[in-house]
């Protein structure tokens, strides 16, 4: 028999025959180089979630639930199992499932002992730990699957409050959970999966993070965030409904109207302050479904500047600050006092929460001619107070680290939160009504004179400026996809982030607004009282009007699928949109 030839490169053994190979499709199919790594199993259990009910916890003894394993797999399921809680069993505590093959599973509380638990301080759920794997043992050599790891809850008929620990009924079980905690005021809501009782504030729930309690996005300062680009990723239709207003229809007469601030919207809830004409000031806070009132009215030292003015929410506080220069903090789910600051200036722009610290502008102060707050906002204590070259009566916008202010000299500056140094400004040419935007590293400031710059946020080197328009901007423009929507006295105009106009949308009564952009789907109100739309077509149609001689100036909050605004006419509308 002739030698083999030996490939390029290989080294032949002593006595100078190459070693004889197999080909790739001779080799045995149960080798590991035959089989890829396989990918840990899927959940196995029909359900996340076993629920007693309180009819079956009514009387003691031992109640019994079922959940159901399965192996829709062609390999072998190994799964065990494991309660956490003292009074949980689970039965069987080990499955090997073959192929197609299902187990069911008896999980076991027994009353007495969970209640105890509960009522000393345990939380009212416990979960069953799964540990499961594929194995191969038809397959010699092929490791088994990675290990995973899961739970199935088992939730007991006992609410406990998440922020005091509290249980929620007096006596026995309860499936019920309370809208409010009788012992700490915590807003609560069931998580939509388990029932478990949750805190307003939280968006997964406190027993299974995987549970998402609430999805939809805040918006929860002037501007939607700090850099008050007023814009969303939703895209709904050009088209709006009323929702809820207060109050409900306007009222008879000017005097009886109330003066609005800027809305915020967080947590499944609204709030604005709002004046009466003999300048009594209080902080209102809306359910954002019905419109009902959360808490009694907070009463306020004085107004809230009604155009520029307004809230924000942070951490579950809800800030403002009055004309006359008193920072206000308030529990946003209980509308109870926090904290009280007086400030040496008066405040016409809303606050900006920036991390740990709130960001506050004033006009003329003893010490200048304006200066930037920044208050620690767990306690109202003040850090720094940084002069300006002019007054500020707009919101401050901040990304990163620092804060960008307009004031009255015609100045954009940027600040260092942290110390208060300023890291560099930028003469406008024009003075400003209208505060910053700042996106991708990028400041957007429009005068009043209707130029539009563009500044570097790390550098402030100037990028661009163009003028607009030759009628007043005193709205501050939103941001979206490339695109500046800016709100002036003769309608709204469309400019693109590198400088050039793109569109104008004509208007016979000045807009003096924010705008909000969904996804591209432009809204915004005008000093005509109506609320505008445009769509995808890039028609301009008036969607809502609040009634003949009532304006929107303040700026709205766009949160769980409905735009709030602040008419003159003395009422908060909430508007589905879409």
């Amino acid at each position: 028999m002739p030698d083999e030839v030996a490939p390029v490169g290989d080294q032949l053994p002593v006595g100078g025959r190459p070693p004889v190979r197999p080909p790739e499709a001779s080799r045995a199919p149960d080798s590991p180089a035959a089989h890829p790594a396989p990918e840990a199993p899927d959940f196995p259990a029909d359900t996340r979630t076993v629920s007693f009910s309180a009819g079956e916890f009514a009387s003691g003894g031992e109640k019994t639930r079922r959940f159901v394993l399965s192996n829709p797999h062609h390999a072998v399921l190994h799964v065990r199992l494991t309660p956490s809680a003292a009074w949980l069993r689970a039965s069987p505590s080990e499955v090997a499932l073959g192929p197609g093959e299902k187990q069911a599973v008896l999980v076991r509380a027994q009353v007495d002992e969970a209640r105890a638990a509960v009522h000393n301080g345990a939380p009212p759920s416990a979960p069953v730990q799964l540990v499961f794997q594929r194995v191969f043992p038809g397959a010699p050599g092929v490791a088994p699957s990675p290990s995973a790891k899961a739970a199935v809850y088992v939730r007991l008929p006992l609410a406990v409050c998440p922020a005091c620990g509290r249980s929620l009924a007096d006596e026995g079980p309860e499936e019920h959970v309370p809208d409010v905690c009788p012992f700490c005021f915590e807003r609560l809501r069931p998580c939509p999966e388990c029932g478990a009782p949750n805190s307003w504030l939280a968006r997964t729930c406190v027993l299974d993070a995987s549970h998402v309690v609430r999805a939809a996005a805040d918006w929860p300062v002037i501007g939607g965030d700090a850099g008050h680009t007023g814009s969303r990723r939703e895209r709904p239709l050009p088209a709006l409904s009323r929702r809820w207003s207060f109050p409900s229809v306007p009222p008879s007469s000017r005097e009886a109207a109330l003066a609005w601030s800027a809305p915020a919207a967080a947590y499944g809830l609204v709030a604005a302050a709002a004046a009466t004409h003999g300048g009594d000031a209080h902080l209102h806070a809306f359910d954002v479904l019905k419109g009902g009132l959360l808490w009694e009215p907070y009463p306020l030292p004085d107004p809230v500047y009604p155009e520029r003015g307004g809230v924000a929410i942070a951490n579950g506080r809800l800030f403002t600050a009055t004309v006359e220069g008193v920072a206000v903090c308030v529990d946003v789910l209980r509308g109870t006092r926090v904290w009280e600051t007086k400030l040496d200036g008066r405040v016409f722009g809303a606050p900006v929460p920036a991390g740990d610290d709130l960001l506050i502008p004033a006009a003329a102060t003893s010490g200048a001619s304006g200066c930037l707050f920044i208050v620690e906002a767990a306690t109202g204590r003040i850090l720094r107070e940084v002069g300006l070259a002019g007054a500020s009566d707009v919101a401050p916008a901040a990304e990163g680290d620092l804060a960008f202010v307009h004031d009255d000299s015609g100045t954009l500056t940027a600040l260092e939160i942290a110390s208060g140094r300023t890291r560099w400004t930028a003469p406008c040419g024009a003075d400003f009504d209208v505060a910053p935007v700042v996106r991708d590293g990028k400041v957007f400031s429009a005068t009043r004179a209707g130029t539009v710059l563009c500044h570097e946020a790390a550098t402030g080197n100037p990028v661009w400026q163009v003028a607009v328009t030759s009628s007043p901007v005193a709205g501050t423009p939103a941001y979206d996809a490339g695109l500046l929507y800016v709100p002036a006295d003769d309608g709204m105009h469309l400019v693109s982030d590198v400088g050039r106009a793109v569109r104008r949308y004509s208007q016979k009564r000045p807009v003096r607004s924010q705008p909000v952009v969904l996804g591209g789907t432009l809204f915004f109100g005008s000093t005509d009282g109506n609320v505008y739309g445009v769509g995808p077509d890039r028609s301009l149609a008036p969607l809502y009007e609040t009634g003949v001689g009532s304006q929107i100036v303040a700026a709205p909050a766009f949160a769980d699928g409905a735009l709030f605004v602040c008419a003159t006419n003395g009422v908060l509308y909430a508007l589905a949109v879409g």
